[in-house]
Formats: C-alpha cells, sequence, structure tokens
C-alpha cells in the first residue's frame, strides 16, 4: 500500500502534523516531490486529484496551487 509507505518515510514534524490532523479530525496534506501528496480528511479539492485512499487517508497529485493548499 503506497500511503502506508508514505507514511512511514515522512520525516517526523510532518509525521506529527498528519497526526495531530487526523486526532482532532482536521484536513490536511503534506506536499511531496514531483508534485503528490499525502493527506487525511480531503474532500472535494478540486486541486488535488485522489489516486489512492484508505479510510479518512489519501494519496494523489496536486494539479494546480489554490488558496487552500497555502
Amino acid at each position: 500500500m503506497m500511503i502506508k509507505h508514505i507514511l512511514d518515510n515522512l520525516n517526523k514534524e510532518q509525521h506529527r502534523q498528519l497526526m495531530y490532523a487526523f486526532e482532532h479530525n482536521l484536513s490536511q496534506i503534506i506536499a511531496l516531490p514531483h508534485d503528490a501528496f499525502i493527506g487525511v480528511n480531503i474532500k472535494n479539492n478540486k486541486a488535488l486529484l485522489i489516486e489512492e485512499s484508505a479510510g479518512i487517508w489519501a494519496y494523489g497529485k496536486i494539479k494546480f496551487k489554490s488558496k487552500e493548499l497555502l
């Protein structure tokens, strides 16, 4: 599973950021190389193309930068 592999390879700060969002039911993404992202609680964001999901976790591509991502 790509999501588990990516989560396991994030640095401590990125992992902490996503876990905080997970625990508090917040939407959060971490930008990855090559316009990719991993995130939690992602809903209807036109700037993101979800390629894989597992429960509330998602992995995919950032289609374009938007104010929602800043």
